[in-house]
């Protein structure tokens, strides 16, 4: 544990003079140590270098001094952090994706826990091929899997700085090894230079620190669609709710963009149309305003996906706080087919919980029964449980309510 204490107040002074020195500099001294302190002090307890166990580390630096007592009190955080991880259920690689995605995490949470580097690459794959373009986890599973066994990191973002990319030998040397999200990947770089090139990246909820509350809606009429070359596009319409329609106002990527378009028939097929020729007119007003109903003679229908979106929040009082407008980030999009088999699923787990509660209901019949001086076999009769293994789960599901 000396040796321990050592490490971390060695951590300790180098995080706090890295911290000291001007932010614009690409890579100050120290970068490299501090690094890895954190991965060898990680280590020692078994932690992968994840964004949630660095975290301990960032908020003991915080303190204005440190001494033996902190030291102490940061060695058995990380210890509860180590015994809750390495005693919690084993998962397959695959299982481990399903269930990020299902809760939203924090790609540089889930890269060092599956044994991967939170290289920009891998963080595409998660992020937004994944998250965001939903597709299946066992292919991003497999892309990472081979980027891993041929080394290729370094390769993916040197190319990624090339102009004519696909020209280029290294395209040709991890195509031989087949990736099959290289060109995703570099089109999204270079998409996000050329369209984006004084705007911050959007942070995702998780890296600015809340939960929000998602929902899912359809039958959006598009009246206008505005973006220019420093923001992403926004989706202005009414969403239809009843008999009703509500102002509405989406906000997403351009690759959301080309796929709802891409799914929407002919007129989604004219608008992106013209899309490209503005974006690629130099004396194309900025910014760029898509009147759909003026330019194409009806509004955009969206009533062949469903989008699950949130509000973004901000912080008010100490707490998060949604946004009052109606605006709403895209953070999914659903193909019917795909709501459909979600939404029955949901359904299927509500009906089979329902099922449960009334067969373990029938165990507090069962004892009422007893008191009165029911035969076991007449009680268990009266109350639906005369099979043995229905008996015995009606028992353990009330042992559960206790």
């Amino acid at each position: 544990m000396d040796q321990l204490k050592l490490k971390l107040q060695e951590y300790y002074q180098n995080y706090r003079k890295l911290d000291k020195q001007p932010k614009e500099q690409a890579a100050p001294k120290g970068t490299g140590t501090v690094h890895d302190l954190e991965s060898d002090i990680l280590t020692q307890f078994g932690l992968p270098v994840s964004k949630r166990f660095v975290q301990i580390l960032h908020d003991f630096v915080n303190h204005g001094t440190v001494n033996d007592q902190l030291l102490d009190y940061v060695s058995r955080k990380l210890r509860t952090a180590a015994r809750k991880y390495l005693l919690s259920p084993v998962m397959s690689d695959l299982d481990q994706l399903n269930q990020a995605m299902e809760q939203k995490r924090s790609p540089f949470d889930v890269l060092p826990e599956l044994g991967y580097p939170a290289h920009d690459y891998a963080v595409f794959l998660i992020g937004e091929l994944l998250y965001r373009r939903n597709m299946p986890a066992q292919d991003i599973l497999d892309e990472l899997q081979q980027v891993q066994v041929h080394n290729s990191w370094e390769d993916l973002i040197v190319l990624s700085k090339i102009s004519n990319y696909s020209s280029h030998e290294l395209y040709a040397k991890l195509k031989k090894y087949q990736l099959r999200f290289v060109d995703d990947f570099i089109q999204h770089i270079h998409r996000q230079e050329t369209t984006r090139p004084a705007a911050r990246k959007r942070l995702s909820p998780a890296e600015e620190g809340y939960k929000p509350n998602y929902k899912t809606i359809s039958k959006v009429l598009v009246e206008d669609i505005v973006f220019d070359d420093k923001t992403t596009p926004s989706l202005f319409g009414k969403q239809k709710s009843g008999s009703r329609y509500t102002r509405i106002t989406i906000g997403l990527e351009f690759s959301e963009l080309n796929q709802l378009l891409m799914a929407s028939g002919e007129l989604g097929t004219q608008i992106s149309n013209a899309i490209k020729k503005r974006l690629t007119n130099p004396a194309s007003a900025k910014p760029l305003v898509i009147d759909i109903k003026a330019e194409f003679g009806e509004p955009l229908k969206l009533d062949n996906v469903y989008l699950e979106v949130y509000k973004p929040q901000h912080q008010e009082n100490g707490k998060w706080a949604e946004d009052k407008d109606p605006f709403y980030f895209v953070d999914k999009i659903l193909s019917k087919k795909e709501f459909e088999k979600k939404a029955k699923e949901a359904e299927v787990k509500t009906k089979i919980q329902e099922c449960l509660e009334l067969i373990g209901g029938s165990y507090v019949y069962y004892q009422r029964l007893r008191r009165l001086g029911i035969t076991e076999d007449e009680a268990k009769l009266r109350a639906g449980l005369q099979d043995e293994l229905l008996y015995k789960l009606s028992y353990y599901l009330n042992k559960l309510k206790d």
